[in-house]
């Protein structure tokens, strides 16, 4: 197994590298064993002259710790051959390294010791995500330089202060190492809290090389020899050459870069930032996929981590992206465009995907693949608002293989007319040259009217910027008056509207959205337009954690067709379901690996995304594909529900288990009926929403006059631990009429209906005597005491749990309306002996409730609590 080229045993023990021997698995060793691996791969050190933790002798003796006595051995040793590395001669060593593990960063009065008591020219500092190089001083004076990087093989540590030519210039492997090396490099000069600067002073250095590489010339000007290092004219010098270079790539697109931007970092930043870069090409041949693709992915993930989240943003999870352009199956010389285009995730992944498709289809050399690797460079397209991001994705495109050209800096949201002119000559709404293919991920609101659109202006030319109506037979038209424009708008919605209308007639497009989308009963009209106009072919729901930790919004993905001009969308249509279950993430953002039969990561994210654009593609081309309770399809016809499209109100596990309620219609003695017409009376509501902050009190000593009030979760407690205390004697007339609306009665059946749903308890003598209780619990109120036992007994049965889940939405908490609960079916008896059973289980569980409560009491007013504070 093998996870960041460190190389696993089934025991989870490290395989070392070198020896093949199994080694502890600790940071410290993930980190040396990575270096050694960069050592062979980028720099071409042979293994034969590398070797591991090797004692340091002074004179005749080992070099021993004046703590415990144990033998101080450097992490890596480099020998100059590979007899000397046989035999560990001590006076033919090159250099030596010294590693941390990732978040330490002492370790060099170590280094110093082992250079000067062995043969060492040099050495090197690393914790996995940077290097320091140093070597001796020369002449009689003693010490350490740092120098600008670490030699390659053969090479000489003096420096002969020679430039190479950029083609001798190689690749890098290992692309994260280097670019945090350099970030590492700019946060050692005093940079740490100007993180989103120094990001964007990053990618402003990277566009400086780049345009180094592609400006005709044999050798480079990204440069600085060591020489030059060691003064301040020669850092001045390279930082000049580097700003023009910069200033250079910038002029061509005065749209997104302003007339007098530079590198903000000082001269010394930027020396330092260029002897990391300087030794490496960071552009290959249109046809290595591997090698751009390695390269683009790594700083996509760099951004992602040292960029600072602006409001409203964040970057869709590369896992996903993935899937939408493996579903969207982009094809050599149509269009594709992301309208919100963010940093380029989605423009990147589709310009791979498309070379891809060239490498597999066209021979080494030959000019068809010339000509069609030269055709996706401009069949990409992007536009974004945020001219730092535009910045960002230009990079991304740059190092992933260009098709940079297309990325633009604009408002989609915008009239068509206000665009950046290449969208207008190349990608125009339309136009034979409108975009076939549209994937984008839009912002989102949220619940905040701050990040909602109010521009009049704008909101005028949308048909989603106008109020809806309903008409007498339940459907629904949009206002076109001016009087009926809206305050204040979803940019989300506006988005959909626009990518649909930019879209090519006959064109694909796979859209992010907020998941309460597709059941809020608020979204029924937009539902209703979209199925109107275009053919909703799938609908993907994504696993809570996708976008963590920069969000906890629920997401779905909308996959959709446009039908041709003057076509309507059929009647009739099978639509792909799915529900994401695993996105190889933790809600902290840290990965989640498979785990192998002994219970040892392997290198495999535990993911199930591959599994559903595989079933997705199967479907598309008419192919069988495995189904199950999160894989599935439906047709057209049975949308119902208020245009319901979640696919877990289609789940055939969940729509099983209202089959099975439903069978009871068959059942000789038996009918379904709905739960709100159980009972004449039967009440079916919940508590007023309210704000109690400032009648609350926190750690009281004295609770005899305060009101004791239970979250959701609280009430569920069989002992009340989690309790909230109130001052009433504080409250204003709205708070104290809520807290006599949110008082229960003893009998009343709860059920959470917020986050988890469907949990269910009872309440208690105590609970509905001394306690408020949170609007987040439905309250079922009965009056007959054999139906209340029957309707307990059925709401804690797994199959109305599956029925609540059936019907739950939101975009951040899953939500129960107590609609929902009044609608679910429900068998009863026409004789209730025959419900006997169940009815006697529900008693059991009241007054199993009751005894549990009273012990609770005792428990608190005769426990130990009670002996210790007498």
């Amino acid at each position: 197994m093998v996870n960041n080229d460190v190389v696993f045993n089934e025991n989870g023990d490290i395989l070392d590298c070198l020896s093949g021997k199994a080694l502890k698995d600790t940071p410290e060793e993930r980190v040396r064993q990575r270096f050694i691996n960069i050592l062979q791969t980028d720099y071409g050190y042979p293994k034969n002259q590398i070797a591991r933790e090797i004692p340091i002798q002074q004179g005749s003796k080992i070099l021993t710790n004046t703590v415990d006595g144990s033998e101080i051995r450097a992490d890596i040793v480099v020998y100059v051959s590979k007899k000397a590395c046989l035999e560990k001669d001590q006076g033919n060593i090159l250099f030596v390294v010294e590693c941390k593990k990732p978040n330490v960063t002492e370790g060099y009065a170590q280094l110093v010791s082992y250079i000067f008591n062995t043969s060492a020219v040099g050495g090197v500092w690393t914790n996995g995500d940077g290097l320091a190089v140093y070597k001796k001083k020369t002449g009689t004076e003693v010490g350490l330089d740092e120098i600008l990087s670490l030699p390659r093989y053969r090479e000489n540590w003096n420096g002969d202060d020679v430039i190479p030519s950029k083609a001798s210039l190689p690749r890098p492997h290992n692309v994260r190492f280097l670019l945090s090396s350099c970030h590492n490099k700019l946060y050692g000069r005093g940079m740490e809290n100007e993180d989103f600067d120094l990001a964007m002073d990053m990618v402003r250095i990277l566009l400086a090389k780049i345009q180094d590489e592609i400006t005709p010339g044999d050798f480079p000007r990204f440069w600085i020899t060591e020489t030059d290092f060691k003064t301040v004219e020669g850092r001045k010098h390279a930082a000049d050459t580097i700003q023009q270079l910069f200033r250079e790539y910038a002029d061509q697109f005065p749209d997104v870069f302003e007339a007098h931007e530079k590198i903000q970092v000082g001269n010394d930043c930027i020396a330092e930032a260029v002897g990391i870069l300087k030794n490496w090409s960071l552009a290959a041949r249109n046809d290595d996929a591997d090698d751009w693709d390695l390269m683009g992915e790594t700083y996509e993930q760099f951004t992602h981590i040292n960029l600072k989240r602006q409001q409203g943003q964040f970057f869709t999870n590369r896992l996903v992206i993935e899937m939408m352009v493996r579903i969207l199956d982009p094809d050599i010389g149509e269009h594709a465009l992301d309208p919100a285009g963010g940093s380029g995730g989605f423009a990147t992944s589709i310009f791979r995907y498309l070379r891809r498709k060239v490498i597999a289809n066209t021979a080494p050399n030959s000019p068809v693949r010339d000509r069609q690797l030269t055709t996706i460079k401009d069949s990409v397209y992007l536009v974004e608002i945020a001219a730092r991001l535009v910045k960002i994705a230009k990079c991304a495109m740059l190092l992933t293989g260009d098709g940079q050209s297309g990325m633009t800096r604009g408002n989609s949201l915008d009239v068509y007319s206000n665009f950046d002119p290449w969208i207008i000559s190349r990608c125009a709404k339309g136009k034979s040259n409108a975009p076939s293919l549209i994937a984008t991920n839009p912002p989102f609101s949220g619940q905040k009217v701050e990040s909602q659109i109010s521009d009049k202006t704008l909101l005028k030319n949308f048909i989603f910027g106008h109020s809806y109506k309903k008409t007498d037979d339940g459907s629904y038209y949009f206002s076109s008056s001016d009087s009926d424009i809206l305050q204040h708008q979803a940019p989300e919605l506006l988005f959909l509207e626009r990518c649909i209308d930019w879209l090519k007639p006959g064109g694909r497009m796979g859209i992010v959205l907020p998941k309460g989308i597709l059941d809020n009963v608020s979204y029924e009209a937009y539902r209703q337009w979209l199925l109107e106009r275009c053919e909703i072919v799938g609908v993907v729901t994504l696993h809570k954690d996708t976008f963590q930790p920069d969000t906890g919004v629920r997401t779905c993905i909308l996959f959709i067709n446009k039908p041709e001009e003057g076509v309507s969308p059929r009647d009739d249509y099978s639509i792909f379901m799915a529900m994401s279950q695993r996105i190889g993430q933790d809600s902290k953002g840290n990965s989640v690996f498979v785990l192998d039969g002994n219970g040892n990561k392997t290198d495999e994210l535990n993911h199930d995304l591959n599994d559903i654009a595989n079933a997705f593609i199967d479907f598309k081309h008419g192919n069988e594909h495995p189904q199950s309770e999160y894989v599935f399809s439906i047709r057209r016809s049975d949308i119902k529900d208020h245009l319901n499209i979640n696919p877990q109100h289609y789940s055939p596990k969940l729509n099983a288990a209202l089959d099975a309620v439903l069978e009871y219609d068959n059942k000789d003695g038996w009918a379904t009926t709905t739960v709100g017409q159980l009972e004449a009376g039967i009440r079916i509501y919940i508590g007023p929403r309210w704000n109690s902050a400032s009648i609350k009190v926190d750690n009281p000593t004295d609770t005899s006059t305060l009101m004791p009030y239970l979250t959701a979760n609280a009430a569920l407690e069989l002992r009340r631990f989690t309790i909230k205390w109130l001052d009433p004697t504080k409250a204003n007339a709205v708070q104290k009429k809520s807290i006599d609306m949110l008082k229960i009665e003893e009998g009343d059946i709860l059920i959470s209906r917020s986050g988890t749903i469907g949990k269910v308890t009872y309440a208690t003598r105590d609970l509905a005597s001394n306690y408020i209780v949170s609007d987040d619990l439905v309250r079922i109120r009965v009056k007959n005491p054999d139906l209340r036992a029957y309707l307990l007994a059925y709401f804690a049965s797994n199959t109305a749990l599956l029925l609540m889940l059936l019907d739950e939405y939101g975009s951040v908490q899953q939500h129960l309306q107590p609609r929902h609960i009044q609608e679910m079916l429900i068998p009863i008896p026409d004789d209730w002996s025959m419900a006997k059973n169940m009815i006697d289980a529900g008693n059991q569980f009241m007054q199993a409730m009751e005894s549990m409560s009273q012990a609770d009491l005792l428990i608190r007013d005769h426990g130990f609590d009670s002996m210790i504070n007498t």
